[in-house]
């Protein structure tokens, strides 16, 4: 195999499947890229088994083959070398790929390409979303949902597919984020899939810039293609945690705020905030919001902001990370910030005008 590569060209795909690429796996294979060439085409593809991509590369095919190497070695060289000077890739005996680039020469070792897993390919079937679309469904939910392994079923997003919408939800019991996109179609019985949180960042990078997304869905895979890369992963299986009964609470009161205003206040109050439970204090009424905590081994603080309008009060013990991530997470100038009281108190936040977006936020018990 002889390939001629752009620095850029070859690195911005590399960047992409480097991310699926398992550095920690038992399998060598698993930790290298697989680079391709036939019918006229060079590809990348990389998987742990769990999630794969493949992605096409621009570059000048001299001879066809294919090898892998170690994701991360080759992305280090390549990153390294010069921009002006093309990037020679030469498979040699022994599974051996020499890269010339200017006056440098980098020899790497490769494993054979035979053992490397087949990857599923994309068909005409599917449903089409606008890649801004998805990956901002994306951005509103994935912050939410669980990371803990004994969480399992919520270590993803969960799709749940109605007949006019599909609702894309993340959380991890405390906290909980949901937004909408238009509705994805599949030829079987399937009511929901929950898509695991590495596939999910991995079809954020992978899509970021795509204009149309083809999406298959399966029991137990979901197959992603924009025509240059596909990404295809195992899906989580089990069932989701109910989530109606968070999302259909009634509130108490309502106030509007300015995002920015809010979530500044917030951060600059928590950095006095109990470093373990991170407990802030929110009293809302219909004129202002005072946000304080105090910690006996850090000190005390307290900012109070104006609201744009409001009805009822409360006060109520919150989470500050989850709650800036909250705010951080909702594009939009002002704030709908509903609440309820009570030992099952919690705040609704979404954007003003925006009813495709809402987070919930559960109360927690502070001090007296």
């Amino acid at each position: 195999m002889e390939l001629i590569f752009e620095k850029d060209e070859l690195l911005d795909s590399l960047q992409i499947v480097q991310g699926v690429a398992s550095g920690r796996n038992t399998l060598p294979i698993l930790s290298n890229v697989l680079v391709r060439a036939e019918d006229g085409n060079i590809e990348l593809a990389a998987t742990d088994l769990e999630v794969g991509i493949k992605i096409k590369v621009a570059g000048t095919i001299s001879e066809e083959g294919a090898i892998t190497i170690s994701a991360k070695k080759l992305t280090d060289i390549v990153r390294e070398l010069p921009g002006d000077k093309p990037i020679n890739m030469v498979t040699t005996a022994n599974d051996r790929v020499e890269l010339t680039c200017g006056d440098g020469l980098y020899k790497v070792i490769g494993i054979s390409d035979e053992d490397f897993p087949q990857l599923p390919s994309a068909d005409g079937e599917g449903t089409t979303i606008d890649g801004e679309t998805l990956c901002s469904v994306i951005h509103k939910t994935a912050f939410a949902a669980s990371t803990e392994e004994f969480q399992y079923q919520l270590n993803g997003l969960y799709f749940n597919l109605l007949e006019d919408r599909t609702e894309v939800v993340g959380t991890d019991r405390y906290s909980l984020a949901l937004a909408h996109c238009p509705p994805l179609k599949t030829s079987e019985d399937i009511s929901g899939i929950i898509v695991p949180l590495k596939a999910v960042r991995e079809i954020a990078r992978t899509f970021a810039n795509s204009a149309d997304v083809r999406i298959s869905i399966a029991k137990n895979q979901l197959l992603l293609t924009d025509g240059n890369a596909t990404l295809t992963t195992r899906l989580i299986e089990g069932e989701y945690r109910p989530y109606e009964k968070v999302t259909q609470q009634s509130s108490e009161g309502h106030a509007v705020v300015s995002k920015e205003a809010v979530l500044r206040a917030t951060r600059r109050v928590a950095l006095l905030s109990n470093p373990k439970s991170f407990a802030i204090r929110l009293e809302i009424d219909t004129e202002q919001i005072r946000i304080s905590t105090e910690t006996p081994e850090l000190g005390e603080a307290h900012e109070t902001l104006a609201v744009e309008s409001g009805t009822g009060s409360v006060q109520i013990g919150v989470d500050a990370h989850r709650l800036t991530e909250i705010f951080s997470h909702i594009e939009a100038e002002s704030l709908i910030i509903n609440f309820s009281g009570g030992e099952s108190g919690f705040l609704n936040v979404k954007p003003v005008g925006d009813d495709g977006h809402t987070c919930f936020i559960g109360h927690i018990r502070l001090r007296s």
